[in-house]
């Protein structure tokens, strides 16, 4: 908590940010809370977010923010959200989509646990032209405490049919004042007719806010206002005694409504929705405390200090253990070097501890119970890594990150709630090496692609510093090779693929949950009837530092005798269709690497049988040197032979990229469908 003098000489300061862009007159939502009548199940006609495929429509999504004197000397929060909602298919009612379940998740410890009241939550059903209501319990919200600063309250809201209305508010009482919450207008999966989101905020507190999205305002407004605290302040010179003290400060009110917000919807080739749908975030600025003003934005040198601190981070890589060390010093083995002796030492927590949590950068008792449990978070396994190579000499240190379904984590301004995920950085012998023992398939040196979401954090109290995992620069090359030689059974071949970093990685994930057996059974799928597969094998699936090879053999089916036979030389590889439908793109493309495929094909012409058609060479270059596809393609001596090379050198791309990449593409999938034309002699 951030030390404040007492409020006996409140000065009123202007909070600029939130003060800007003034426009029309708050626009209110019409809702009568708590009042539901047979019109509120007319949806507005004509909407160009409604369509046929709606499952559920949020009629209005409402959340206010104000503060309150506290018994801590300062301020406490208040937030109320008001929701309601109807439901037009049964299937998101369903698991995994059930809008009838409302999860929150409180923060804070024991009696610091941010307090939830004023639960009520009602479905409305439509019966003989009433509208019927069913009522939430108090006794059927249940509290579950996640971890040592997360508590999740969930409840169920009771009688929710298709057709419904369902409705919802409660109140969140928060002593974490500088963590002002944020808010998303627009939903992922759902139209929304009216967002609104009201703050007010004294003037001894100083915020920004952070928007993202791409839908305007309705409103937009900013005013002054006057607000009355009550604050309980430590008398100095009794220091046990406390006395209530009252003060009106001046206020920032600031509305915000969005209307008409469609579905932020599935596009392919995107990180997270998080990192676009409409919303505002908030970030203490400054505090006034009656005498001084004081900076309070954050850095990441307070936050390294803070990480190094806890118990449940750094604290825990400082402590002696000597059972550690002990298993440190006998997985790293006799190696000759230290390298050596730190990928023994990587190799060894990877495969023999198991990781239940991918997003907890914490450990969740100590190193001690990690060892008798052999499993634990990401966090536990990689700050255990860290700490074994640490007894034996070696510089580690810890790197926390946010994976890209967690959304961007920013550079400029740290929110640990934004770090998800936590890696080992090695440097050794001159080199740098980012570590993650939570993932067995992967590789010394090695992270999975979802680490590759921008900026990093090292937390170290010598050399701390920024680093990004950029998309980028995880350039992934693919080697496939096709042969096919004509015989009495009828048309035979080989294949081969030799597998980049990221699909080894999967392949290897895919083995170790399925075994092989399912692996081929989905590629003879894949197939259909077109072809028959045996004799496959994987390559190097223990070898996670090398490139993993697929290979088998298949007989294609074709109709005996048949005077004219297709053939399309890429076969099951290569683009079947754009990845690109849509006319026009709102937000960038993000691939997960940048690609570089070859795929080259041999066949021998079967005897009696001639070429007809063979389609034509080709090489197309997108956006200059930013990639090219290559198709070259050619017979002779009784075969035919052909190399496919498609190159993107950026794996992510703006909007204004998006037209030229959709037609790139439509050259790609209409070239590599061309097929070969076989006539009987």
């Amino acid at each position: 908590m951030i030390a404040l003098k007492p409020l006996n000489r409140i000065l009123t300061i202007l909070c600029l940010c939130l003060l800007h862009d003034l426009c029309s007159a708050q626009d209110k939502a019409k809702n009568t809370w708590g009042k539901i009548s047979s019109a509120d199940f007319s949806l507005p006609g004509g909407s160009t977010i409604i369509d046929s495929t709606t499952s559920a429509v949020i009629l209005a999504d409402e959340g206010s923010v104000h503060y309150i004197g506290s018994k801590s000397g300062w301020f406490s929060y208040v937030y109320t959200r008001q929701t309601r909602i109807r439901i037009l298919s049964k299937k998101v009612l369903g698991p995994g989509h059930d809008l009838s379940t409302v999860s929150l998740r409180l923060y804070g410890r024991d009696e610091n646990l941010e307090k939830l009241s004023k639960v009520e939550a009602s479905a409305y059903n439509l019966e003989n032209g009433q509208a019927v209501q069913t009522k939430l319990q108090d006794k059927d919200v249940f509290m579950t405490k996640l971890d040592k600063e997360h508590t999740e309250a969930k409840f169920t809201i009771p009688g929710a049919k298709e057709g419904a209305i369902l409705e919802y508010t409660y109140t969140i009482t928060s002593d974490y004042w500088h963590l002002l919450p944020s808010w998303q207008f627009q939903w992922q999966e759902y139209p929304c007719l009216h967002s609104q989101y009201e703050v007010e905020i004294p003037q001894t507190l100083s915020f920004i806010f952070v928007r993202q999205g791409v839908h305007p305002y309705a409103t937009d407004k900013g005013s002054e206002g006057r607000g009355s605290y009550k604050i309980r302040e430590k008398i100095e010179s009794l220091a046990t005694q406390n006395e209530d003290r009252y003060f009106t400060i001046n206020t920032i009110k600031h509305t915000w409504v969005m209307k008409d917000i469609p579905a932020f919807g599935a596009e392919r080739y995107l990180s997270t929705p998080e990192n676009y749908v409409d919303k505002i975030d908030f970030q203490l600025s400054r505090t006034n405390n009656g005498e001084t003003f004081e900076d309070q934005t954050n850095t990441w040198a307070k936050a390294t200090e803070e990480l190094l601190k806890r118990e449940d981070f750094g604290g825990a890589l400082a402590q002696d253990n000597d059972q550690l060390t002990e298993l440190a010093g006998k997985a790293a083995g006799s190696g000759a070097d230290g390298l050596a002796q730190a990928k023994a030492i990587y190799y060894y927590v990877s495969h023999h501890f198991t990781c239940t949590n991918y997003y907890d950068k914490y450990i969740k008792t100590n190193l001690g119970d990690v060892l008798k449990r052999n499993s634990g978070t990401v966090g536990d396994i990689n700050l255990l890594l860290i700490a074994m190579l640490r007894a034996k000499g070696l510089r580690a240190d810890p790197v926390v990150l946010s994976t890209r379904e967690f959304g961007f984590n920013l550079a400029s301004y740290p929110v640990l709630g934004r770090l998800n995920y936590v890696i080992a950085r090695l440097k050794i012998e001159g080199k740098v090496y980012y570590l993650d023992a939570a993932e067995p398939q992967l590789g010394f040196g090695q992270l999975a692609g979802n680490c590759y979401n921008g900026h990093a954090r090292i937390i170290s109290n010598t050399d701390s510093g920024s680093v990004w995992f950029l998309s980028d620069s995880l350039r992934e090359k693919k080697l496939t090779m096709v042969l096919i030689t004509g015989t009495d059974k009828g048309l035979e071949g080989q294949w081969q693929s030799t597998l980049g970093q990221e699909e080894s990685y999967e392949v290897r994930r895919d083995i170790d949950k399925r075994g092989e057996t399912a692996y081929f059974k989905d590629i003879q799928t894949s197939w259909g009837d077109d072809m028959d597969i045996h004799d496959g094998g994987i390559d190097s699936l223990d070898k996670p530092e090398d490139p993993v090879k697929v290979h088998y053999e298949f007989l294609l089916k074709q109709t005996p005798g048949a005077s004219v036979f297709y053939l399309t030389p890429m076969l099951g590889e290569g683009y079947r269709e754009n990845p690109f439908q849509a006319a026009e793109r709102k937000y960038p493309v993000e691939m997960p690497y940048a690609i570089d495929e070859t795929y080259i094909f041999s066949m021998e012409v079967p005897a009696d049988y001639t070429v007809d058609e063979l389609p034509k060479s080709a090489k197309v270059a997108f956006n200059g040197d930013q990639g090219y596809f290559e198709y070259l393609i050619q017979q002779g001596g009784g075969q035919v032979q052909m190399r496919c090379r498609i190159r993107l050198n950026r794996a992510v791309f703006l909007p204004e990229d998006y037209s030229a990449l959709r037609d790139f593409f439509a050259f790609v999938v209409k070239k590599e469908s061309e097929p070969i034309v076989l006539k009987k002699k």
